[in-house]
């Protein structure tokens, strides 16, 4: 899949979402679409979370690689 990065393709997508985000005045942010119920955060957190666990476990995983590597 190839991305037109030309200007006016950039200039338009960003024209797009701009179209489609909600007005983020200070006074209307917490109108935003992200979900605050407690259960949604919680959620949110664990995601979080066990995304960085996984982004520990590929970092040890390749430094022991690495380190094989270097002992042949």
């Amino acid at each position: 899949m190839r991305v037109d990065m030309s200007p006016f393709a950039i200039t338009q997508r960003l024209r797009y979402a701009s179209d489609l985000s909600r007005d983020l005045a200070p006074e209307r942010r917490l109108d935003t679409k992200v979900d605050m119920r407690p259960a949604a955060i919680t959620a949110r957190l664990r995601e979080a979370a066990a995304l960085l666990e996984l982004c520990r476990k590929l970092e040890r995983a390749a430094e022991s690689k690495a380190r094989a590597k270097s002992a042949d």
